[in-house]
């Protein structure tokens, strides 16, 4: 989740030193992102490896099929006029952008519904009183 916070970071700077007129900039910022999206990828589906359950496993699989969508439409942005014409990004370039920013919050909320899944299916923890033994909700009766 690291690599992919600071790929949102990269491309946030990228917009924002696009929009200022530092177009240079903006496309070594979209340069650097592509490797740290595929680190992402990376992680993601070495997770999915490891995943047990099925919620987690949807979810790690959705968000690597968005990783790389990602790095698909980071490649399309990098791939405007580049750093030696000092030229702003192409409309399209921007678009791909914004898909981008936009799916690494869609990234973000699976993430969460995927530990809100995970958490409504773990046994509630219950001391039935005080001095006993630990118990779980379906040993005592709820």
């Amino acid at each position: 989740m690291l690599a992919r916070s600071f790929a949102f970071l990269l491309l946030v700077a990228a917009a924002l030193a696009d929009n200022s007129g530092a177009h240079s900039g903006a496309f070594y910022f979209v340069l650097a992102a592509g490797p740290v999206i595929v680190v992402s990828g990376l992680m993601t589906f070495g997770d999915l490896a490891e995943a047990r359950g099925l919620e987690r496993e949807v979810v790690l699989g959705a968000q690597g099929i968005l990783t790389f969508l990602t790095l698909a439409l980071v490649v399309v942005v990098g791939s405007g006029p580049g750093p030696l014409l000092d030229a702003p990004m192409p409309v399209l370039g921007v678009s791909a952008l914004g898909a981008c920013l936009g799916i690494f919050v869609v990234q973000a909320v699976l993430g969460l519904v995927g530990r809100v899944l995970a958490a409504a299916r773990h046994p509630v923890g219950l001391y039935a009183r005080a001095g006993e033994e630990f118990a779980t909700a379906e040993h005592i009766g709820l």
